[in-house]
């Protein structure tokens, strides 16, 4: 009875921990492209049309209601200005606050 109690314990443990387990890229959705922006400072961003598609980004194909902008393993909120054609247009930003 003891040996099965210790047993129904130590299994018991050994799933809570690997549960428990978190390796910090929870967050990334594999089936997605994903394009790393250098931060310097901290504060207000901004990335322009030209920038993104200077960097081969297809901006024109993808919806502004998709733009994710991640941050410490964290998605940041994002401000676009649009004039309501839901794409990035030459002269439009995406802006956000980093770290």
């Amino acid at each position: 009875m003891k040996q099965g109690l210790l047993f129904l314990l130590f299994a018991l443990s050994v799933s809570v921990s690997s549960k428990a387990q978190q390796f910090g890229n929870e967050w990334i959705n594999y089936n997605q492209k994903y394009y790393a922006v250098p931060i310097t400072q901290t504060g207000i961003h901004k990335i322009g049309y030209q920038a993104l598609v200077d960097a081969g980004i297809p901006v024109g194909s993808i919806p502004l209601n998709t733009f994710q902008v991640f941050g410490r393993e964290k998605e940041q909120p994002l401000y676009i200005p649009d004039n309501f054609n839901n794409v990035l247009d030459p002269g439009e930003f995406i802006y956000f606050y980093a770290e």
